[in-house]
């Protein structure tokens, strides 16, 4: 019984966490009537798939895989942020299951996003306060639209992020320690490994945040701590960062910026975001009169604007009495209007002379910005709304629920397996979805079909036998009778080596429109080996990220007192 008392007493103690958390969960109601549902964005468990074979392959980090680019190889994890797929895979080795390993993945940062937010804005607020803005954060019409409807897995962990870090920075402020500064490196480098298209649009606002909170303290260590645990994320997550700024000359990125991926196309007006509440599950287009309808929502909502007003009257109120409060939703407020103006057509002349914007896509991202601040201040009308109406807040939360709650869910649920997934018609799908980007620029064009055999002979009389293949390597041995020329279903990117009876043979790749790798034999009997090495970026980058991992592991095993302790010994004992 005393359990029970104790259970009880916690439960009650944390009840607006749990009656938060309780909402936000019901929103992953999809999950769990069907084995699975579509969206736009539908490569996640071929993605986990190819991420599985580079673990079973021990290619760690995980940067080429077999099957996509139309199975001619593929170079995605050296450019498309890795880290939910690295958890995929862990999923999936616990589970057996690519569709479990998908939806946990989707899951996963959805509730952390209501977690993180009701730990930063608990601090700002309040209980209830906090109850407030996480709920208004998960139930945010955008982050049904990622979840539901595009599948953007990249954006759903960065909006888990974006309140971690920020509570890492308060945290930081409050209590200068190596350990915080470890956890706002680590939380940073999520972001970067998890979308680093957010990770860009957000750091200038870290930084306000950041400088903000040291002026509100003036505690110059606080602002050291910072910036240093803001480089220790950018060297922790080199192992992808540093391919992608130095190598993106190797692949072919003018298809993710050009036609309808150019941010020009996407630009929105302001009803769409602050009056339209229509729902679809169509693509982003650019309207025009007497032309096709739009078939995405873009909406802030209804309460969530609500929120933000009266947020705003907050602010004025608390402007005597607590200028931090009023400072802190002045901030956001700025930023929530920054973000609003980026969306709209007028910022087109920003866009054009801020070149990496251009790799947005669509400026209706910044919708990840909205929903954040105006979900963190929402909450901020509690310091002054609830004296004496207690329960005010459950009326907001009840025009919550019932003008967003059926938003989130799927265009239709599908019946399916992982075996159904990667076999006929579905596998030929799934590989086609991911032709296009990240093509290494050695291929003059996409390929027209998947490659449906492994190599060619193009000229001589040669059998191969005993061929193997990876996901990074390839071997076989051959009985070549007269002079021949083999050409691998194998794009080539650097750097791939080939080796003919142990020495490194001269790679073809130029003579074909694809960029395939092509090799000459010579008369006899030989073993051709093939592997991607690493380059000197790739290897730099691998290295830099291991010894920061070691220096934050060493670092945060020496704040533990055990460890103090054992130091201590041990230097008297020496002295």
């Amino acid at each position: 019984m005393s359990k029970l008392l104790l259970i009880k007493n916690w439960v009650f103690k944390y009840k607006h966490f749990f009656i938060g958390l309780l909402l936000s969960l019901s929103l992953l109601w999809p999950l769990f009537v069907s084995p699975y549902f579509t969206h736009h964005d539908d490569v996640q468990v071929i993605r986990v798939f190819e991420m599985n074979k580079c673990f079973l392959d021990h290619q760690l980090p995980c940067r080429w895989v077999p099957d996509l680019g139309g199975v001619y190889g593929y170079p995605i994890f050296n450019y498309y942020a890795p880290l939910p797929y690295y958890f995929g895979e862990l999923i999936y080795f616990l589970t057996h299951s690519l569709l479990i390993s998908a939806k946990v993945m989707f899951a996963f940062p959805f509730i952390f996003s209501y977690i993180f937010m009701y730990l930063l804005a608990s601090k700002y607020w309040g209980k209830t306060g906090g109850l407030i803005s996480a709920v208004f954060y998960a139930y945010a019409p955008y982050h049904a639209l990622d979840f539901y409807v595009r599948g953007a897995m990249g954006e759903m962990w960065s909006l888990m992020f974006f309140p971690a870090i920020f509570w890492a920075i308060d945290k930081l402020r409050g209590k200068i320690t190596i350990t915080n500064l470890l956890l706002l490196a680590v939380l940073f480098a999520g972001l970067i490994t998890s979308h680093n298209l957010s990770a860009m649009i957000f750091l200038p606002l870290c930084l306000v945040w950041i400088g903000l909170n040291y002026a509100k303290e003036r505690k110059i260590k606080f602002l050291y701590f910072s910036l240093v645990s803001l480089v220790l994320s950018i060297l922790l997550s080199a192992f992808y960062f540093f391919p992608v700024i130095f190598e993106k000359n190797l692949v072919h990125l003018e298809t993710t910026v050009e036609g309808y991926f150019s941010y020009t196309e996407h630009f929105k007006g302001f009803r769409k975001l602050f009056l339209e509440r229509t729902w679809g599950y169509g693509a982003s287009i650019r309207e025009v009169p007497g032309g096709e309808r739009d078939g995405l929502s873009y909406q802030i909502g209804w309460v969530h604007l609500l929120g933000w007003f009266l947020a705003l009257f907050t602010a004025r109120t608390l402007w005597r009495s607590n200028r931090w409060v009023s400072i802190v939703i002045t901030f956001s407020s700025l930023a929530i209007l920054i973000s609003v103006f980026m969306i709209n057509p007028r910022s087109e002349f920003i866009w054009n002379l801020v070149d990496p914007l251009k790799y947005l896509q669509f400026p209706w991202r910044f919708l990840i910005i909205v929903i954040f601040f105006i979900s963190f201040i929402a909450g901020s009308f509690t310091l002054t709304f609830l004296k004496g109406k207690k329960y005010i807040w459950l009326l907001l939360l009840l025009m919550m629920v019932v003008l967003n709650f059926f938003y989130f869910r799927p265009e239709k649920f599908i019946q399916t397996s992982d075996s159904e997934l990667l076999s006929g018609k579905n596998w030929d799908k799934q590989i086609k979805r991911s032709i296009f980007d990240y093509l290494p620029i050695y291929a003059k064009e996409p390929p027209a079909e998947l490659a449906t055999k492994r190599y060619e002979i193009l000229t001589g009389d040669t059998k191969i036998v005993d061929f193997k293949e990876g996901t990074n390597w390839i071997s076989f041995n051959t009985n070549t009778k007269t002079h021949s020329i083999i050409r691998l279903s194998q794009y080539y990117f650097p750097d791939w080596k080939i080796f003919i009876d142990g020495k490194e043979a001269k790679i073809e790749y130029k003579n074909n429109s694809l960029g395939l790798m092509t090799i000459i034999l010579g008369m006899g009997n030989h073993k051709i080996e093939a592997r991607l090495y690493d380059t000197p970026v790739r290897s730099i980058s691998n290295l830099v990220s291991a010894l920061t991992a070691f220096l934050m592991m060493f670092l945060f095993l020496f704040q533990l007192k055990q460890v103090k302790k054992w130091v201590e010994y041990y230097r008297k004992r020496i002295n």
